[in-house]
């Protein structure tokens, strides 16, 4: 089984010990986004129209815009003390078979550092990535006109969708790595990148292809809600989508690294 499905089939296998540790960051996710614009660009797609502002498409891929940045702070600052956590209980999980959350809280300390530091490289990359993407899709927009200019404004978007897909796949493995075997962080992205080397294809595509499945999902469930002029259930809707794609992040962080070191998994020893 590849590893999309592998990640998918430990996310909904061990569900309920899971979400709880998604549902608060997952809640000021959804408040960080600015609805607003994500429903301009899901409306102007609908009608195939590229007709769009820099700072609108700007809000659609930052989590850093207009007033909602302050949710984003405190998204962030979950993420910091959650993910840790659901880190440490895959690890055990798959390392020795326990699902028990006994210890878990306590392994906030070893893990904290070396998550915040991986969360602070992924914020920076991807607002830097934001910014270029941004700009791009805008020159499309001012470039042409008519049907070109959806077009090439989409080709655009989804094309840098792929490339930031692609960076993130080059330090997947870099933070289960670094908590597993506690190399130092060089050692640890080197150690990654050796191990996942005739598989990055696999991996990539493994991270490519839920992230832009989330990103089509998201703006089909803003587009038919703003359709509807509903507001309730676009947020109940995004949460969802955040808590799935989130635990499947995490989850395939470790099926990745335990298949490329070739380490067994002992939560798939059958039990006799």
């Amino acid at each position: 089984m590849g590893y999309i499905g592998s990640a998918w089939k430990y996310v909904f296998k061990n569900f309920i010990f899971l979400f709880l540790f998604a549902l608060i960051p997952s809640y000021f996710f959804a408040l960080a986004l600015d609805l607003q614009s994500l429903e301009t660009i899901a409306r102007n797609l609908l009608e195939l129209n590229a007709e769009v502002s820099f700072v609108t498409v700007f809000n659609c891929f930052s989590f850093i815009n207009g007033s909602r940045w302050p949710f984003a702070l405190v998204c962030f600052a979950c993420l910091a003390i959650f993910m840790p956590m659901i880190l440490a209980f895959i690890e055990k999980h798959m390392r020795i078979g326990s699902r028990s959350l006994k210890g878990i809280f306590g392994r906030i300390n070893y893990n904290f550092l070396s998550t915040f530091l991986m969360l602070i490289v992924a914020i920076a990359v991807y607002e830097l990535w934001a910014l270029l993407a941004s700009g791009l899709v805008y020159v499309a927009v001012i470039a042409f006109g008519g049907a070109a200019r959806t077009v090439v404004a989409i080709v655009v978007a989804l094309g840098m969708c792929l490339l930031l897909s692609y960076i993130f796949s080059l330090f997947w493995l870099w933070l289960p790595c670094r908590q597993i075997t506690g190399y130092s962080f060089a050692d640890a992205m080197v150690f990654a990148n050796q191990a996942i080397s005739s598989k990055r294809k696999k991996l990539y595509l493994a991270v490519m292809l839920p992230y832009l499945a989330g990103v089509a999902l998201l703006l089909l469930v803003v587009g038919v809600c703003s359709a509807f002029d509903v507001i309730v259930p676009v947020f109940v809707f995004i949460e969802i989508i955040f808590i799935l794609l989130f635990l499947y992040f995490c989850a395939l962080m470790f099926v990745a690294y335990f298949d490329a070191a070739g380490e067994e998994r002992a939560d798939l020893r059958k039990r006799y």
